[in-house]
Formats: C-alpha cells, structure tokens, sequence
C-alpha cells in the first residue's frame, strides 16, 4: 500500500471519530466527546437521582478490609475514586496533580488506620454502612462539571479480634451505582 493511500485512509477514519467539543467537560486531551458520564451524574440532571445503596459497593469494601489485613495501602485504591472519572469530573488545573495529592494521603491514612488496630493481621469485613448526612452537590460547586451525592462518616465495620471496630470514611461521593472515597481523614 502506497504511503499516500495509508494517509488517506487514515484521514478517512479520523473524520468519522467525533471531535472534542471547546468546552465540553467531558473531554480529555486525546479521546473523542463522545465519553458520557453515568446517567445519575449526568451534567444535565435537574434533580437529584436517589441515592445509590451501600450494597453495590460492599464487594470494593470487602477488598478495602482486605488491604488493611494484608497492610498493603496500594490494594485498598479500588474503593478510592478512580482517576479517569476524577479527571473529568473536576473543572481545575492540573486534576492528576490533585489526584496524586489525593491518593498519597488516603494511602497513608490506610497504614494510619491498620495500626489503631490490635489484631490486624486478623481483621475481617462485617459491614458498610452510608453515613447519614448526606448533599447532592450540583455542578460548579467544588470544582466540579458533574454532579453527584457525597456522604460523609460512612462506617466501615470490621472485626478486630472479639471486638466489632467501626472504621470511618470521612467523605465519599457515587459515580453510577458506586460509592467511592474521597477522603478517609480531615486531611
């Protein structure tokens, strides 16, 4: 194939892939518009959806206890908001900057937290609960191009030896059907 025909082809194809709109929040340098954010954050919503159960997140919770006994603060990031939402979601300068910030910090409250533990070597899910205070926060508000419900001191349950320890999530935020962290401490 002649390199003139590759080049037309290729042209062909990249003229059918939907173009990045200027200003579209939910482009990323690089992918096509067409990327949509789940239903229940759509930029669009005029009302809150209702607010996705605890459940739907338990098995990413379980993972969460799991990286606590293992001391493994890296295996715990499934149940921590994940980056490519993150970068769509937030309407800031640099957001992989404030993810990296984000991260370490939860990473060093999960080693933070296995050791308030006695046995943690031993420590096991019991349950995952919402917490109650609850806010819809629209677009716009904390730097944000898509809307979504935060909860704040959800409880993480797990048994520590004979004792039942609650574990608190300080925020967490949905993104479709799941919960995840945003922040485990005031930090």
């Amino acid at each position: 194939m002649s390199q003139a025909r590759a080049l037309l082809i290729l042209a062909l194809v990249l003229s059918c892939m939907p173009a990045a709109a200027e200003g579209d929040p939910a482009a990323v340098e690089g992918e096509p518009a067409a990327w949509q954010a789940p239903a229940s954050n759509a930029a669009a919503l005029k009302a809150a959806p209702a607010l996705p159960e605890a459940a739907r997140s338990e098995a990413r919770a379980r993972a969460f206890v799991e990286a606590l006994r293992r001391g493994d603060p890296e295996a715990a990031l499934p149940f921590f908001f994940p980056q490519d939402a993150f970068r769509r979601l937030k309407t800031i300068k640099e957001p992989d900057r404030y993810f990296s910030r984000l991260t370490k910090v939860y990473k060093e409250d999960v080693a933070a937290m296995r050791k308030t533990l006695k046995h943690p070597d031993e420590v096991e899910f019991v349950s995952f609960e919402l917490g109650r205070q609850r806010s819809w926060i629209e677009v716009g508000k904390e730097g944000n191009a898509f809307p979504y419900w935060a909860v704040y001191k959800s409880i993480l349950t797990v048994k520590d030896g004979q004792r039942l320890v609650p574990l608190q999530m300080r925020v967490m935020i949905h993104w479709g059907d799941q919960w995840y962290v945003t922040h485990l401490t005031n930090k």
